[in-house]
């Protein structure tokens, strides 16, 4: 199995502060994704571009200039889908709902992102039902910080979401994610 990759999630923030903390986690690992406000487009966009990162957003008002959108029912999927086109991704992010993953999944979004968070300790974790049975790759959408990563990693998933932390500031952004890229080289096989 390949390594786990990084999805990012941006916050609200000013424009110039998330640029710099974003910048600095795409310099430090291996940022596969991430997911920001539309109004944020327009400024990481050159970012993304220039790290190979596939950039989305939550609304269909700026999909269109970025790489795809995150939706969270297989309504709003068709919808995306019809408006955006087969060329922009469509990511699906399905709380911890199996069905909804597995509707989305054969609908052709892209990826499927979990919150297992919210799981009780006594169940199994859906990560780790998800990448034994399916081909569409996984987020793991709770943030999870470099020492908690090993556990995450035993669930295989294909995408890891660093903690909120990493936008505190770039030289914070730069840490946690060479951190977190060192646990993840740590525990691969």
């Amino acid at each position: 199995m390949a390594q786990p990759r990084l999805h990012l999630v941006v916050p609200e923030t000013t424009g110039p502060h998330a640029l710099r903390c974003f910048a600095a986690a795409c310099e430090a690992g291996d940022v596969a994704s991430a997911l920001a406000p539309g109004g944020l487009v327009g400024l990481l966009l050159p970012v993304a571009r220039e790290h190979g990162v596939a950039l989305l957003c939550l609304d269909e008002k700026h999909a269109q200039a970025c790489d795809g959108i995150e939706v969270t029912n297989r309504a709003d999927y068709d919808h995306a889908r019809k408006l955006l086109g087969a060329d922009k991704i469509i990511g699906a992010l399905c709380g911890t709902s199996r069905h909804v993953a597995m509707d989305l999944a054969e609908a052709g979004a892209e990826y499927i992102a979990f919150n297992q968070a919210r799981l009780k300790p006594h169940e199994e974790p859906i990560i780790a039902w998800w990448s034994n049975l399916f081909e569409v790759p996984c987020i793991a959408a709770d943030p999870v910080a470099p020492e908690a990563v090993a556990a995450l990693l035993t669930q295989q998933p294909d995408f890891i979401r660093p903690p909120e932390s990493i936008w505190t500031s770039p030289e914070e952004a730069r840490r946690i994610v060479t951190e977190l890229m060192q646990a993840i080289s740590a525990e691969a096989p």
